[in-house]
C-alpha cells in the first residue's frame, strides 16, 4: 500500500466500541428486571430507561464497521488481492466464532430448555437457526455483519465511482432504510426485518460517510464555529430523541398509549416505534463516537488503556455474556426488591468483568485464540502495566 494512503490506527475506535459494549451489557442485564418488576413499582421507569436508552449497541457497531471500513480501504487500490484478503479474514475472524458460539448456545439451550424429538430434527433446527443469526437473540448482529461483508466491495466501488453517493451518503442511507421499511410494512411482510441489514443502512452510510471524509471532518473540527454548528443539532437530536423513544415505550409497556394513539394520525401511530429507535439509534451513535473523541484527550494514561482494552475485545465480549447472563439468572429470579434489584446489578458487573476475563484468558493462554473470539490487536491488548511503562 503506498504510505501517502496509509491510516494511522485510531484509538478513539477501540475507546466507542467500548462504551458501545457497555450499552450492550446495560440493555442485556436489564432485560430480565423490565419483565418482572410491577410497572407501578418506583424502580420500572429507571429500569425502562436503561434497557431502552442503550439500545444502540448493534446500530453503533454497525456504525463503526463502515467507519473502519471505509476508513482503511476508501484511499487504496481495488483488486482481487485485496478483497480476498477482505473476505479470508472475515471468515477466519467473524464466520468460525459465530459459527462456534452458534452451536454452543444451540447446546446449552438445547440442554436446559429443549426436547427435540430427533437428530434430524436438531440438525435442520440448528442449520436453519444457523443461516439468520437466530441460535440466541444477540447474534443477529454477527448475521447482519455478513451481509454487509458480502456487499462491501459492491459498495465501496460504488463510493469511489460516485461523488453524489459520497457527498450524499448519510440521506441517501436514510431513504434507503426507510423505503424498505416501508415496503416491508405494506407490501413485504418479511418477519425477520431486524435481522435484515437493510433495516440498518443510515447507520451503515453513515459510518462510511466519516470514514472517507474522517481527515477532513477532524480537521474542520478545529474550528470552533463549525464544531458548534454540527455538534448542538446532534445534541439536541439525541436528548430529544432519548426522551422520545424512552418515553414511548414506558407508555407502551405500562398500556398508556390509547390516548396518545386517538390524537395521531395513522401514518404516524404505524411508523412512530421504528421512527423513535432508529433516529435515537443514529444520534446516540455520532454521540458516542464524539465522546470517544473526547475521552483520547482526556482519559488519563491507565483509564484510556483500560477502556481501549475492553473495546478490542469487545467482539469476544458480545459473543461470550449472554452464555454468564444464562447461569447468573438461574440463581435468582425473585426475591424481595433489595435482594432482586440487587443481584441484577451484581449480574451486570459479573457478566461485564467474567466476560472480558474470559477473552483475555484465551488470548494469553491459548494460540488459536481466534477461533473463539476472532482477532485481537496486540497493540491494543497487552497488559495496563507495561502500556503505563511504555508511556513512560
Amino acid at each position: 500500500m503506498n504510505k501517502a494512503n496509509k491510516r494511522r490506527n485510531l484509538d478513539e475506535i477501540q475507546l466507542a466500541r467500548a462504551f458501545a459494549i457497555f450499552t450492550v451489557l446495560i440493555v442485556h442485564s436489564t432485560s430480565s428486571g423490565i419483565t418482572t418488576i410491577p410497572t407501578d413499582s418506583i424502580l420500572f421507569p429507571i429500569y425502562n430507561f436503561l434497557n431502552i436508552a442503550g439500545k444502540l449497541g448493534t446500530p453503533t457497531f454497525i456504525m463503526l464497521s463502515a467507519f473502519v471500513l471505509f476508513y482503511n480501504y476508501y484511499p487504496r487500490e481495488t483488486n482481487w488481492s485485496l478483497m480476498k484478503r477482505f473476505y479470508v479474514k472475515r471468515i477466519k475472524y467473524i464466520l468460525v466464532p459465530y459459527i462456534l458460539f452458534s452451536a454452543i448456545y444451540f447446546v446449552v439451550k438445547w440442554y436446559l430448555y429443549y426436547d427435540y424429538p430427533s437428530w434430524g430434527f436438531v440438525a435442520d433446527k440448528f442449520l436453519t437457526q444457523l443461516s439468520i443469526g437466530k441460535a440466541h437473540p444477540h447474534l443477529y448482529f454477527v448475521f447482519i455483519s455478513v451481509q454487509f461483508y458480502l456487499l462491501f466491495p459492491l459498495l465501496l466501488k460504488m463510493f469511489k465511482k460516485l461523488g453524489f453517493l459520497r457527498k450524499n451518503a448519510i440521506w441517501i442511507g436514510l431513504l434507503v432504510q426507510w423505503v424498505w421499511v416501508y415496503l416491508n410494512k405494506n407490501y413485504f411482510g418479511i418477519e425477520i426485518k431486524g435481522s435484515i441489514s437493510l433495516s440498518y443502512f443510515s447507520f451503515y452510510f453513515v459510518g462510511a460517510f466519516l470514514g472517507i471524509y474522517y481527515n477532513e471532518i477532524r480537521e474542520k473540527m478545529r474550528e470552533p464555529n463549525y464544531r458548534f454548528k454540527r455538534l448542538i443539532p446532534i445534541f439536541m437530536g439525541y436528548g430529544i430523541l432519548v426522551i422520545l423513544y424512552t418515553g414511548y415505550m414506558y407508555l407502551a409497556r405500562t398500556n398508556g398509549l390509547g390516548i396518545i394513539y386517538e390524537t395521531l394520525p395513522n401514518i404516524v401511530i404505524s411508523y412512530l416505534a421504528e421512527f423513535t429507535w432508529a433516529t435515537h439509534a443514529l444520534f446516540a451513535g455520532l454521540v458516542i463516537f464524539y465522546f470517544a473523541h473526547v475521552a483520547e484527550k482526556k482519559f488519563k494514561a491507565r483509564t484510556k488503556m483500560l477502556f481501549m482494552e475492553i473495546g478490542a475485545t469487545s467482539f469476544g465480549v458480545y459473543l461470550i455474556h449472554p452464555l454468564i447472563l444464562i447461569y447468573f439468572r438461574r440463581f435468582l429470579d425473585t426475591g424481595s426488591p433489595l435482594v432482586y434489584n440487587g443481584w441484577q446489578v451484581f449480574t451486570f458487573v459479573m457478566i461485564t468483568l467474567l466476560s472480558w476475563l474470559a477473552v483475555r484468558f484465551v488470548y494469553y493462554f491459548i494460540p488459536s485464540y481466534w477461533i473463539i473470539f476472532g482477532k485481537l490487536d496486540p497493540q491494543q491488548f497487552k497488559p495496563l502495566t507495561k502500556y503505563i511503562r511504555d508511556k513512560k
